[in-house]
């Protein structure tokens, strides 16, 4: 019964990050020309902005990231470079105070660019 289990919960986990990656392949290339503030969302919000000023597409992304790598953490599984994950880090950089921080289009070419190297 309890292997039955973890391979639902594996099973749940390849749909989400599929989901997720295939959200990403498709809002990035807009960032990359918009600019939009996807990396900014309810926990990471350097400037403060009010949750109706968020970006409904960057709190969705951080929601359903979040949910990726605790579901990986339930089942024991890696996180570093993982889907959710490299998106965490890249709001983790967006919010940071570092005056060399790359902004939403460079993150989003960036993340791109290493969502080709992830399985």
């Amino acid at each position: 019964m309890k292997r039955d289990r973890r391979a639902e919960g594996e099973r749940i986990l390849r749909g989400a990050e599929s989901t997720l990656r295939s959200t990403l392949l498709e809002i990035l290339p807009e960032v990359v020309v918009s600019g939009e503030p996807v990396f900014t969302n309810s926990q990471f919000n350097p400037s403060a902005l009010p949750t109706h000023l968020l970006s409904k597409q960057g709190e969705a992304l951080f929601q359903s990231s979040t949910a990726c790598v605790e579901m990986r953490e339930a089942l024991g599984l890696p996180i570093p470079g993982t889907i959710g994950q490299l998106f965490i880090e890249a709001c983790v950089e967006a919010a940071s105070s570092n005056e060399h921080r790359r902004g939403p289009r460079k993150l989003a070419t960036s993340l791109l660019e290493q969502l080709t190297h992830v399985a």
